[in-house]
């Protein structure tokens, strides 16, 4: 049995001409010009969505200033207090977790 590795001309013209017929009809969906296929990206509502989100947290301040002034009061006054059990409850919740800090 001999193995040609030499594909038949007619096979490598048919696929050519398959592979610049879809080029020409994507190019034709798209809108593009001189037969140039462009990429476009069509985005879910949730996506839009989580864009919207992300923009929206990036306009918001990292610390919340009222509350991190408030608690320094409390601390200067001797008055801030934290309770064993909800410091307890935290510290088993981040052991199941496995957060180490």
């Amino acid at each position: 049995m001999k193995i040609d590795t030499n594909p038949p001309v007619a096979t490598v013209n048919q696929v050519k001409g398959e592979t610049s017929q879809a080029a020409g009809a994507d190019a034709r969906k798209t809108g593009a010009a001189g037969g140039q296929v462009t990429d476009t990206v069509d985005l879910s509502r949730n996506a839009e969505r989580l864009v919207k989100a992300n923009a929206t947290l990036r306009t918001m301040p990292d610390v919340r200033v009222e509350k991190v002034e408030e608690l320094k009061k409390q601390i200067a006054a001797g008055e801030y207090n934290v309770s064993a059990r909800d410091v307890a409850e935290k510290m088993l919740i981040s052991m199941r977790n496995g957060v180490t800090a």
